[in-house]
C-alpha cells in the first residue's frame, strides 16, 4: 500500500494525508458515502458479501464512496475495488490473537464496549472529515453500529445498517459458549454492547435490518427512527446450478472460521452430528470450506473432513455437495450461507436459528433440525433421496430469485433512503403554506 500513498490512482499526483489513500471516480445521482470496518473485496464473510453486495447494487444507481479500514496487504484488492466504486482505505494491520486478547483484557474495567474500542482510531476520522470536507454527500451510511462512535456532518443523514443487533448476538454467545470465561466475557460485553446499540438506533436518521423479526427491536427504543427490510441476498446469476457432478454422499459447509458462531458451528457439525452421518454412511464425506487458522484446524481435523482452507470460489464445493449444511446454534441477522446455498439450487439443512428471519417453509424450501441426531437423520433421508433434494433445491431457488437477490435489497434500501432524505428536506425546508404556530 506504500506505493499509493501520496497520489490518487489513476488521477494526477496529488498529496493526501499518510495513513489513507483515496481512488476516486466521477460522482453523479445520489452521493452516498459507505462506512465499512472491513475491506469488502475479494466478499468473503458474510459481512463482507452484505457490504459488497449492497455497494454494487447501489453504484448501479448512484455515486458510492467507500471509505473502509484494510490491511496493507490488501492493495491489490482496493485497485480492483476501485473499478467500480470510489474508494478510501484507511491502513490497518491484522491484530493478532495475543494483542487482542490483551485489549479484551483491558475492555473489562471501560464502560465502552470491546468492539467499539477495537475499532476506533484517530485516522479513521480524520479519513471521514477530509472526505466529508471535499464531497457533498447527500447520506452516509455506516455498515455496523460500532461506526457511530465517529463524528459526521450535521446536515448529512446518517443510516445505520444493522448486520446484526449486536448484543442480541452476544446473549446468544454467552448461552453457547462452553467457555466460562468466554461467557463471562460475553455477558459483561452484552450489557454495555445494548446500551451503547441503543443510542445509536435514537441518534441515526434511518436503520436498515435484514429481517422483520428485528424491525421491533428497534422501534420499540428508537419509535422515531424509520426502519426497512433490506435482506441478506445473493448474486442470483452468480451463485446459480454448474454443469459440476454431484458426488454421492457428501455435505458442505461454508463460513470464515475466525468468527465464533461459524467455529461452534463446525465444532457441533464435526463432534456431534457427523459421527451420526459416518454410523449410517460410512463413506461419507464433509467439505468445510474458508478461512480456518491452525488452531481450529487441530480441533476439526478427521479421515472424512476436508478442511479447504480460504477459496476464490466456493461454488464448485456447493455444486458438488449432495447437501448444504448450517447447523448454526450462535448468530444475529440472517445468514447468507443458506440464501447462497439456495440460490445454487441445493438441498439445505438447517437449525431454526441458522435459517432465523428468512421467508423459508420446513420440508419445502429446507429441511430443519435442531439436535444432533435429527440433523443427522435429515442428512441421511437426502443423501438416500435424489429426486426429494432435487424438489427441495428447486424450490429454494426460485425463493432466491423471488425474494433474495441484491436487486431487491438495494431497491428496498432505495426506499428508505427517499424516506429519510423526504424527512431532512422537510425538516430543512418546512412548507411555507404552513403557519408557524404561536
Amino acid at each position: 500500500m506504500e506505493a499509493l500513498r501520496h497520489r490518487e490512482l489513476g488521477q494526477p499526483s496529488s498529496p493526501t494525508p499518510e495513513h489513507y489513500i483515496a481512488v476516486r471516480l466521477s460522482t453523479d445521482a445520489m452521493r452516498v458515502l459507505i462506512v465499512s470496518t472491513q475491506f469488502p473485496f475479494p466478499a468473503r464473510s458474510g459481512y463482507e458479501r452484505r457490504v459488497y453486495g449492497l455497494a454494487r447494487e447501489l453504484a448501479s444507481r448512484h455515486s458510492v464512496t467507500l471509505l473502509s479500514y484494510a490491511r496493507p496487504d490488501q492493495l491489490e484488492d482496493v485497485r480492483n475495488l476501485a473499478t467500480e466504486l470510489t474508494v478510501t482505505v484507511v491502513e490497518r494491520p491484522l491484530i493478532a490473537r495475543r494483542q487482542r486478547r490483551l485489549m479484551q483484557f483491558g475492555s473489562v474495567v471501560s464502560r465502552t464496549p470491546f468492539a467499539v474500542r477495537e475499532i476506533h482510531s484517530d485516522e479513521m476520522q480524520s479519513a471521514l472529515n477530509d472526505l466529508c470536507a471535499r464531497s457533498s454527500f447527500d447520506l452516509i451510511q455506516l455498515e455496523g453500529s460500532v461506526l457511530c462512535q465517529f463524528t459526521f456532518p450535521a446536515n448529512v443523514p446518517v443510516i445505520l445498517d444493522e448486520h446484526n443487533i449486536e448484543y442480541e448476538l452476544l446473549a446468544r454467545m454467552r448461552t453457547g459458549e462452553r467457555s466460562l470465561l468466554r461467557r463471562s466475557f460475553s455477558g459483561l460485553q452484552r450489557n454495555r454492547v445494548r446500551r451503547f446499540e441503543e443510542r445509536c438506533w435514537l441518534s441515526v436518521a434511518g436503520c436498515a435490518v435484514t429481517s422483520a423479526r428485528e424491525e421491533p427491536l428497534i422501534s420499540s427504543i428508537a419509535p422515531d427512527t424509520p426502519t426497512a427490510v433490506v435482506p441478506n441476498a445473493a448474486d442470483i446469476d452468480y451463485f446459480h446450478s454448474l454443469n459440476e457432478l454431484v458426488q454421492p454422499h457428501t455435505m458442505a459447509f461454508t463460513g470464515v472460521l475466525d468468527y465464533r458462531p461459524n467455529v461452534d458451528a463446525a465444532l457441533y457439525l464435526v463432534d456431534e452430528i457427523w459421527p451420526h452421518v459416518l454410523a449410517r454412511f460410512p463413506d461419507a464425506q464433509l467439505t468445510i470450506v474458508g478461512r480456518v487458522g491452525e488452531a481450529e484446524r487441530r480441533r476439526l481435523r478427521r479421515p472424512s473432513v476436508t478442511l479447504t482452507g480460504e477459496v476464490p470460489d466456493v461454488r464448485p464445493h456447493l455444486a458438488r455437495a449432495n447437501v448444504v449444511g448450517v447447523p448454526v446454534r450462535i448468530g444475529g441477522g440472517t445468514r447468507l450461507k443458506v440464501v447462497e446455498g439456495m440460490a445454487m439450487g441445493k438441498a439445505v439443512v438447517s437449525t431454526s436459528l441458522g435459517c432465523e428471519g428468512l421467508d423459508v417453509i420446513d420440508g419445502e424450501h429446507l429441511l430443519i433440525a435442531n439436535d444432533a441426531a435429527a440433523f443427522a437423520s435429515s442428512v441421511s433421508t437426502l443423501f438416500e433421496d435424489a429426486e426429494r433434494c432435487r424438489a427441495l433445491g428447486s424450490a429454494a431457488r426460485a425463493l432466491a430469485e423471488r425474494r433474495y437477490s441484491w436487486r431487491l435489497a438495494g431497491e428496498r434500501l432505495d426506499s428508505l433512503y427517499q424516506r429519510v432524505l423526504d424527512r431532512h428536506a422537510r425538516a430543512l425546508d418546512p412548507d411555507p403554506a404552513v403557519p408557524p404556530i404561536s
